[in-house]
């Protein structure tokens, strides 16, 4: 069964709290090298396969065009120039180099809502447009060797221009969603994620603009903080602990305290970010 849904806004502030913290500490992040940095096969990043995609899609930051947020590498997928391109993807599912498992996410089937978050940029001056869909992909696998897909989501960018700036994107696929599914055991348990572009050969129009992606990532269950100064527990509460915490991440220059562009650069923007989120306090 395949489903397109938009980006929910509402759990985007708490859950860029929560990925941030995932980014620069491991612990919540699902995903195996979500900022592209690690190099795998193919010369493409660690922990991802290409679809219609090689090494000229693993962009560095000394690139003409290597627009990237943080460290030194992203991901960008140009307008097919072919109907063989008319699938563009990086995925997840394929097996790690001993064999014995998927670099896919584990998921516990009904255990939480999944929530996918990165950045994106499209270049000054350019528009994404005539694809069918440009965004993320989800699949819900189940158990191997069965492989199969129990469902599928994908979210399309909110978005078709950026004008050279890095946006966040945000989209949920809540337990709800995966009841509406119907009760087809055996269960999913693992989630494939594609960054992708479908672009149909059929429309007689040829896709535009060039998309870039980079930091994602992938959690399943509760959020967290309620907005971007609430980084430490108690949550809902913004208190000392937060500042504390706010402090050891800019002072670290972990992703957690980079809530405010230029990102990758720790500054007073990202200190006048906190000040206004901790000051507008929680709902």
């Amino acid at each position: 069964m395949r489903q397109s849904l938009q980006p929910l806004l509402a759990a985007g502030v708490a859950l860029g709290v929560l990925c941030a913290a995932g980014l620069a500490n491991d612990d919540a992040n699902l995903l195996t090298n979500p900022g592209f940095e690690d190099a795998g096969l193919a010369g493409l990043p660690l922990g991802f396969q290409g679809i219609n995609m090689d090494g000229s899609n693993w962009v560095d930051s000394s690139d003409p065009d290597g627009f990237v947020r943080t460290g030194s590498k992203s991901i960008k997928i140009e307008p097919a120039e072919g109907p063989g391109q008319a699938f563009q993807a990086l995925t997840t599912n394929f097996f790690v180099p001993d064999g014995s498992d998927l670099y896919d996410p584990d998921y516990e089937y009904l255990g939480g809502d999944v929530h996918i978050i990165g950045y994106y940029l499209v270049p000054e001056g350019q528009t994404l447009a005539n694809d069918a869909i440009v965004g993320i992909k989800l699949e819900f696998r189940r158990e191997p060797p069965n492989f199969s897909v129990y469902t599928s989501v994908e979210f399309a960018v909110p978005q078709n221009s950026t004008g050279g700036e890095w946006v966040e994107f945000h989209a949920t696929f809540t337990d709800a969603d995966m009841l509406a599914v119907g009760d087809f055991p055996p269960y999913a348990t693992s989630v494939s994620v594609l960054p992708f572009r479908f672009w149909d050969p059929a429309s007689g129009v040829d896709p535009e603009g060039t998309i870039y992606w980079d930091d994602l990532c992938l959690i399943q269950g509760d959020l967290g903080g309620c907005n971007e100064a609430d980084l430490a527990e108690p949550y809902d509460v913004l208190d000392f602990s937060d500042v504390l915490s706010f402090l050891t991440a800019f002072g670290s220059q972990e992703a957690a305290a980079d809530l405010a562009a230029p990102f990758g650069v720790w500054d007073f923007s990202d200190v006048l970010a906190f000040l206004g989120a901790f000051g507008a306090g929680c709902p």
